[in-house]
């Protein structure tokens, strides 16, 4: 995910925000790049967000992630798919109109080609936001028009244009930033990379056409896996992180799920995306020393310890609930959840846990009972 630089668009989209801040320099008025993408997300999600929900996945109305929420994903491969094989056709048609004219016909070509580029950037952004959306819906979720950061953390972690927790020294500050996503921080980075990679694929005439179509349903689908995974994370958090008893304890529950999350190696973009908002609810001061609480899980199940009876059987289980959300219990999962049940004083309900997988698997949310 830190790996920015062997993306094949960043040069060319740095250049193009290059030339916006040096025509800015020559008194031209532009508008901010990354302030234009803040509104065009946020006015997307709000006139979404206009719309009458639909129902949502439970298995009382037979809507399941692996049906409807999978048909969101592949309508929006196939629209995105569609917008990028017509650019790449455009892109060659300038290609050959500027051949055949020996030049003369890219006065024309050429300018209708980079705008056709940057006009299928934009509406691949919209074509996400919506498909976002719609996901989001089925979950029974929505995003927030005025401060949209899961978007944008979304979006920002599929893309990679923000560091891995785990690639660097300082986690809970990577952590940090991923929790106040907003386009100020990560829209120009964003815009450089779908407008590079735009130009990327379209720089060969005629192989454009099946390049930049192929890519964007590629990309469209990574994005929408990993948002139908977070938004299944989120849709099942939303119970433990409301719980008052667990409130006073959200520091415990966040080191926890992040040794759970971690038990099988390195973390997942949703993964990465639900610690990001339980860190944005933690306190300042459960926050003080969390790189060292996050190093070392002994000291982490020896806090346990101290949390009060009411409490215990919500926050293990939060634990538990964290550890069949990806839909598998590990052995190490199991046994991280050993250890915190003994230093709580209960028992890891294995049945509830395999239940739970169950119907992670068939529906996408828990059940009423669960």
């Amino acid at each position: 995910m830190s790996d920015e630089a062997a993306h094949p668009g960043d040069a060319a989209g740095a250049e193009g925000l290059l030339l916006t801040e040096a025509a800015r320099e020559a008194g031209v008025r532009v508008h901010p790049v990354d302030t234009w993408l803040e509104e065009l997300l946020s006015h997307a999600v709000r006139r979404y967000n206009q719309r009458p929900r639909p129902a949502s996945i439970s298995a009382s109305t037979g809507v399941t992630e692996p049906t409807d929420a999978c048909a969101v994903i592949r309508r929006a491969c196939v629209r995105s798919a569609l917008a990028g094989g017509a650019t790449g056709a455009l892109s060659t048609g300038a290609a050959v109109a500027t051949a055949q004219t020996d030049g003369l016909g890219g006065l024309v070509a050429i300018p209708a080609a980079a705008l056709a580029l940057g006009g299928e950037t934009v509406l691949r952004l919209l074509l996400h936001v919506r498909m976002l959306c719609e996901l989001a819906d089925l979950f029974g979720l929505r995003f927030d028009p005025d401060e949209p950061a899961d978007v944008w953390g979304l979006l920002a972690l599929t893309f990679g244009v923000v560091e891995h927790p785990q690639d660097t020294d300082d986690p809970a500050a990577t952590l940090a930033r991923s929790a106040r996503a907003r386009g100020s921080g990560v829209a120009k980075q964003l815009a450089a990379r779908l407008a590079g990679e735009s130009v990327a694929r379209n720089l060969v005439p005629v192989l454009s056409v099946a390049s930049s179509s192929i890519t964007s349903w590629v990309v469209t689908r990574r994005l929408g896996d990993t948002a139908r995974r977070y938004l299944r994370y989120r849709r099942a958090f939303s119970g433990p992180l409301c719980d008052e008893a667990l409130r006073p304890h959200l520091d415990r529950l966040f080191d926890g799920l992040w040794f759970i999350f971690t038990a099988d190696g390195r973390l997942t973009p949703e993964e990465t995306a639900l610690l990001a908002l339980v860190l944005g609810q933690l306190p300042a001061s459960a926050r003080a020393g969390l790189n060292e609480r996050l190093a070392d899980d002994i000291a982490w199940i020896e806090r346990l310890r101290a949390v009060p009876e009411g409490a215990r059987a919500p926050l293990l289980r939060a634990l538990e609930v964290a550890a069949a959300m990806d839909k598998v219990a590990s052995l190490r999962e199991r046994k991280l959840l050993a250890h915190a049940a003994a230093a709580l004083g209960l028992r890891v309900d294995e049945a509830g846990i395999a239940r739970m997988i169950r119907e992670f698997e068939e529906i996408g949310t828990l059940g009423v009972a669960a």
